[in-house]
Parts: structure tokens; sequence; C-alpha cells
């Protein structure tokens, strides 16, 4: 099995043609129409009784564009002010070079030059519509100068993105870049409230002969222009599969995002191989005027194919898959091992698990990293690595000694950074043609200060010591021109004081993707055979009692082996923990760690009877020891801003303030399904249910201080015209702060009057994006940022700007 990756700058990367968007309607007093149609009368592109109308194509013409740099692009800063109007060809508006873009095939706009550029059209949207496109090389969608969302710059004609545009003649910028690939924009409008896009699923494939509970993500484009609540995603019952339910609080107006059915199969449905299980979908709310379904045909393998594994993130609710390879012999008495592989840029994750030969002694198990680009498997793509990794624990019998980590090129990259952060859960550690970190492979230098400190978990280098009793075997091509042999040797030489059982095999002459005999099952750079083994005959230490561990904080990775870090004495330096015993005497030593948990009943059982933490003596118990103090901040509920959207979230909008919050929560959904393939939800204020935040963390747009829920004290004051933080006060500035609520963390984003169009410049949905507890921002960049203290407290010393 051959696998390519392309390189994460590439744009030009082409998948299949877009498939047919459907949408299917029904009065939720009717029948379901029959599959494969709209009810009749539907179609017209009217509204009447039987339904909403099917997508139309929406004609534009007169494309004008013009080129700019990235350090001179005088049109952004117009769409802000909503000063931009449509430049006449020629006219030379804004200083810049205006002409006719010539369309072509797909909505491919022809490009004045390559390089970045904008595009500017006049649309007229049909009444009782609303407007949708696709837009790929294409980086930002603006509809009368407000934002609305992304495009995907990564070419994969997949996805489709709202627009926020109802009847009536609208200016459409798109901000494009173009190189191998031209932009390509198509619109269509509807006067549906959802459609639903076939082209973006998360399937999972089922196993024949067994009925295994799975779940199916879908790409739902929610048109109307007001949240709608209470949505009841269902699957009816059928042929293949048993009447499910789930419900979401709210799907946020003229926004992108994923959403989750649950799969119950039923057995004779998954009998054979090689077919499709239908299921049917339905989407209702008493939001809209419709409930809508469609079909989609879920594959049925072998039992012993290799197949996709679904699940339903913990992360966000939204569905996720791995690529699984199944063992080729039955399991021993401890259980199969596991191997976790990590893909490189623009692998598919199912393509990843097919580069191995089956293994009789384990599960390949290959996440996705959330898409084929993810998030260089830090951040989300992390957590999208160890769910994965449990997820497969739960559902298999595996030997808890032998899960092992490897991955290739920017899954290399993930071997590495997983793999320090979260030493404790493999046996050995694989890398094959990773780079080591961001600066060290693409650039720029990692920031100082406490931005720096934010996203200090970037810094391999700096934790590698917590692979210090791992094996760890290296591969690498000494002819790779696309991640330089370098990175290689530089890990083998830095690891060489530290790892006692370590391996570097340099293939001579090989490139980044290598194959040895390509005739032969498994690609030899991530399927070798002289790794494997080494995994096969490892055995990992399930509770080791003498480690040494280096955390940047609990955001990042609190747990190793027995030890939960809650809290750090200080945000600004690393946490580390050494561990030491003598017989059943355990010891530990800590440098900036304010509190921990201990699990008692594994030290118990390990047979520890006394226990002593910085010199000081403390009783064992049978469930966990806590040391250091109780309130404050700790491992769920910690920061920084980040953290919030690593457990189900909902954005809160002041539906009576400025309309551009709610564009804001649009804008971060639909990059977050475009992004991430992700599911958030979002609703006004008057909506918000009283129990929400108890399940949800909510991060509040605009809401007026004095009218957040429970009136929590902040650290910051906002009004229409000025933002205070400590003793300074801002103006035309925006601010964005993360902060406790009960169990839940919770976030609060607002502008001062006039200056909304700040909130667009921060999008926090990147592995170098990641902020500290709190920003405040202006024209100018950013004013002030930092990290609470312990106890949530503002406090100077950790912030730089008050």
């Amino acid at each position: 099995m051959r696998l390519k990756e392309r390189n994460t700058w590439n744009l030009g990367l082409v998948m299949a043609a877009a498939l047919p968007l459907a949408i299917l309607a029904c009065s939720d007093d009717d029948h379901p129409a029959p599959d494969g149609g709209l009810p009749d009368g539907g179609t017209d592109g009217g509204q009447d009784a039987s339904g909403p109308s099917e997508p139309q194509p929406l004609p534009v013409s007169g494309w004008v564009g013009a080129t700019v740099s990235a350090e001179s692009d005088p049109v952004y800063g117009e769409i802000e002010k909503k000063t931009f109007n449509l430049p006449e060809a020629g006219s030379g508006y804004l200083g810049l070079n205006w002409v006719v873009l010539e369309t072509g095939e797909n909505g491919r706009l022809a490009r004045p030059r390559v390089g970045l550029f904008y595009a500017a059209v006049e649309m007229e949207v049909p009444p009782g519509h609303r407007v949708f496109a696709r837009g790929d090389s294409v980086y930002d969608f603006f509809v009368d100068n407000a934002a609305f969302g992304t495009g995907d710059y990564y070419h994969s004609r997949m996805h489709r993105q709202p627009l926020g545009a109802g009847e009536g003649s609208h200016l459409l910028v798109v901000r494009a870049f173009a190189q191998a690939s031209a932009a390509e924009v198509e619109l269509w409008s509807t006067d549906a409230e959802v459609v639903w896009n076939p082209a973006d699923l998360t399937l999972p494939d089922l196993r024949a002969g067994r009925a295994d509970e799975a779940w199916l993500g879908v790409a739902v484009l929610h048109l109307g222009e007001e949240a709608a609540t209470d949505v009841i995603a269902e699957v009816l019952d059928g042929t293949a599969f048993s009447p499910t339910s789930v419900t979401y609080p709210a799907l946020g107006p003229d926004a992108l995002t994923q959403v989750s059915f649950r799969l119950q199969p039923k057995p004779a449905g998954v009998e054979t191989a090689d077919r499709a299980a239908p299921a049917r979908l339905r989407l209702s709310s008493a939001s809209w005027r419709f409930a809508y379904e469609t079909g989609v045909d879920v594959p049925v393998v072998a039992e012993s194919a290799r197949f996709r594994k679904t699940r339903r993130s913990g992360v966000d609710h939204s569905t996720q898959y791995a690529g699984v390879m199944p063992p080729s012999a039955p399991a021993p008495t401890a259980g199969h091992g596991l191997i976790l592989s990590l893909h490189g840029a623009g692998v598919e994750a199912s393509g990843q698990a097919a580069a191995y030969s089956p293994k009789g002694w384990a599960y390949l198990v290959a996440p996705t990293n959330r898409r084929r680009f993810g998030f260089d498997w830090e951040e989300w793509g992390r957590l999208d690595a160890i769910e994965a990794l449990e997820d497969a624990i739960a559902a298999y019998s595996i030997d808890p000694e032998r899960t092992h980590l490897t991955g290739h090129s920017m899954g290399g990259h993930g071997t590495w950074n997983v793999g320090v952060h979260h030493a404790w859960r493999f046996g050995v550690i694989a890398p094959s043609a990773g780079w080591i970190s961001f600066e060290l492979y693409s650039g720029p230098a990692h920031p100082s200060g406490v931005i720096g400190r934010a996203r200090q978990g970037s810094q391999t280098l700096d934790f590698i010591g917590n692979l210090g009793p791992k094996t760890v075997y290296i591969i690498h091509g000494d002819a790779d021109d696309n991640v330089p042999v370098t990175h290689a040797r530089q890990m083998f030489d830095a690891l060489g004081p530290i790892v006692s059982d370590l391996t570097y095999h340099e293939e001579p002459g090989a490139g980044h993707w290598w194959d040895l005999d390509p005739e032969e099952e498994g690609a030899d750079c991530v399927d070798w055979e002289p790794m494997i083994a080494r995994m096969e005959n490892a055995r990992r230490d399930t509770l080791p009692l003498v480690f040494s561990f280096t955390s940047p904080g609990p955001f990042v990775n609190p747990t190793h082996s027995f030890v939960t870090l809650e809290s750090a004495e200080s945000p600004m330096a690393n946490m580390t923990v050494d561990s030491s015993a003598i017989g059943s005497a355990l010891a530990l030593t800590t440098s900036n760690v304010r509190s921990m948990t201990l699990d008692g009943e594994a030290l118990s059982g390990a047979g520890i009877a006394s226990l002593t933490v910085d010199g000081q003596a403390h009783a064992l118990a049978a469930g966990p020891i806590v040391i250091g103090p109780q309130t404050g901040k700790r491992a769920g509920l910690h920061g920084p801003l980040n953290q919030v959207y690593q457990r189900p979230f909902c954005f809160v909008y002041d539906e009576d303030g400025p309309a551009a919050y709610r564009h804001y929560a649009a804008y971060l959904l639909s990059t977050w399904s475009i992004l991430g393939n992700g599911h958030g939800c979002a609703l006004p204020l008057h909506a918000l249910p009283s129990g929400l935040g108890e399940g949800y963390n909510l991060i509040f747009l605009g809401v007026a201080p004095s009218d957040l829920p429970g009136a929590p004290a902040l650290p910051f004051d906002w009004s229409p015209t000025s933002i205070t933080a400590g003793a300074s006060s801002h103006q035309d500035a925006a601010l964005a702060f993360v902060y406790p609520a009960g169990e839940r963390l919770h976030a609060y984003y607002a502008a001062t009057e006039g200056s909304e169009y700040l909130l667009f410049r921060y999008t926090p949905f990147s592995s170098r994006a990641g902020m500290p507890d709190f920003l405040l921002w202006a024209e100018g960049g950013v004013s002030a940022t930092g990290f609470f203290d312990s106890e949530w407290d503002l406090d100077p010393a950790f912030a730089q700007g008050l």
C-alpha cells in the first residue's frame, strides 16, 4: 500500500468532484417523503405547504479582483470599517489594480496572478431565500462587509458555508490564495432552514455479524436567521437500524456545524459484508417550519477487514473516527497489543491504517487528528489521539502492557509531542520522518513571555526527559526533502544521555515516503519490521513508581502514573514530580506544584505502605490522596483560553446588542466545523436554559457583565465605551478571558462599541493560536495578556501590558 503525504502548505490538493447537496423536508404533521426526493411541490424555488425548495445554483457575474500582499492589504481594513464598495475594473480603487476575473467550471476564478487576492461581486438573492457557498483556496467570505466563516484553503471541494444573506442585493467579497489551483467559489440559494452536506460525512464501517453501536456525523448548514433550540437528531426505524434520538441545545443561526447521530444496528441488518446498510436521518426543532430528513448508506465490511471505528467525542459531542486494522490472530490470555499510528498531513486515517500489514498480536489504530491536515497533533489533535487510544482500550481486549505509539511526518511530530507529554501510556515511542517543533521545521520562532508559556507544550525538546524509561525507535530517510533528516539526528543526539533503549535507523537514499518492496503488504517507512518486532516484545510498566515527570501545566496533560497535577505555584514555569521508591516507602519531590491528587488505591495495590511528599509524611488512603489546596485552579478548570473549547461548548450572545456578536458566533462555529470537523452550539441569552451551564462550557459574547448568570465576580469590567483591566482602561479594544463557573469553565468575549470587528482577528482553532487566560487587543495588536494566579485573581506578575 503506497501512501503519499501532501505538504501542509500545498493549497492545491484536489479531491473528488463536489457531490450534490441533499435536502429533504417534511411538515412535522406529515409522513416523511420517499427516499431520493422532495415532497411534491417542493422543488420550484418557492415556499409552499409541501416543503422548502431544493438548493438552486445562484448565478453571479461581474467578478473583479486585485492582488495584495500580506504586508500591505488596504482591502481588509476597509471591510473592517464597513466602507468597502464594489470596485470598478481599472479604477485603481484603494491603490490596487482591479481587473475583471473570468470564471470557469466549478466556479473557478481566474486569478490576477499567483498569491493573495480579493475578489468581489454583487449577488442577487431570490425572495425568501438565503445563500450558502463553497469556497476552495479561499480564506474568508465577507457579505456586506461582515465576516461569515472560512473557506477551504486545502481545496477539498467538500465544505459548504452559510453566508448569512437573505433576499435582495449583497456585496460578496472573498479573500483567496491561488497557486497551483485557482480559487473556486460556487453559490446556492434555498428557502430551507437546513441543508445537509453529504460531501462531508464521518461514517463508520459496520462489521458483518456484529451489532456494535456506532456514531455518524453529518455537516449541517443551519440557514435560519435565529438559533434553533432543542434540536432532535433521530435515526428512524428501518431495516438496518433501530430508532435512536439525541438532543442538542441549539444550532446557531447562519452557521455550519457537525451533528452526530447514534447508530444502533439491528443484527439482521449487518449480516453480510460488502454492502450498505441504509440509515434514515431526521432533524427537527420547534423553531423550524419543517423537519428535515435524508438517507445515508453505511458501509458493511467483513469482521476481519480493516474498518473505520467512530465514537462520540468528549471534547465537543462530534463524531470522530479512527482507522483500525484488526489482529489477524485470536487474542492471547492477556489480550492483544495496540499500536497507535498518527497520520501525516493530508492523509486520511483509514489510509494510514491501510499502510500496515495485519498483525497477529496487535490492533493498529489510526486516529484522525480531526481532519486530514488537523492540528499538527497538538492541542485538539493531541486530545483526539488520546481519545482514540482510550476508546480502543475500552472496546477491545487490550493488554495494557503492550500499547505503543508511532506515526509518520506530521504524525512523526505527533509521536514526539504526544509521546513526551503522555510517555507513561506507551511502551515504545517510534517516530518516522518526524519534525521536532514548529520553529525548527517551518518557523517562526516560539513566542516569548506569557504567550510563549501558553504554547509551551509545543516545545518538544523541553520535555524529552519524560522519555527516559521508554524504548525509542527513530526512522528517517537520509534523502528526505520534506522533513530534513537533521530532525531525527538531533533527537537521537539529545536522547542519547536520557534513553537507555534507543535505536535510530536511517534509510540510505530514501525520501520522505519509502517502501523497499511495494509488492509486500505494508510500507516500510511506517511498517518497519524491526520496529514492529521491538513493539511486539516490549512491555510498559503500567504503574511506574520511579520516574521524573515534567509538564507545562495541567492544560496539556496532568496525569503520569499515579499522579494528577492540579495547579502550579506559578503559571510561568513547568511543573515537575520526581518519584522514588525504596521497598514499600514512596517519596515524591516536586517543583512548582501547588496541588495534586494521588491514586491511593493504585499505590496500595502496588504495596506502598508509607508516603512522603517534599519531606512531609502523608497518610495513605484507599481513594484519592489530596495534596495541597483544593480551592482555585484545578486540572479540568485551569485555563488557558483554549481549554474552554476542550469540552462541549456553546456560544451565548446578546440578541439586543450589535449583530457582530451573533456573526462572530457563526464565524467560530463554521470555522471549528471546517478545521476541526467539530460541533458547537449558539443561542441568544434570553433562550439560555437554566441548567445548560452545568453540562456545557459557555462562551458569552457581548453580554453585559451584570447579565451573566450567577453574577460572577470578574477580574475585568466592560461597557460600550471602555474595558477596564486592573488599573488600566482601554478604548477601541476587545477582550477575551476564561473563568470558572461551578464545575465548568466559561469564557467571555466583548469589544467596545464600534470595535466589534476586532473579535474576528482572533480565531482560537489552531495549534499555534493558544493564548493565556486573558487577552486584550486593539487595532495595533495585543494590549495586555496573561494568566490568572492559582486562585483566579489578576496578578501583574503573570501578565504583560497591565
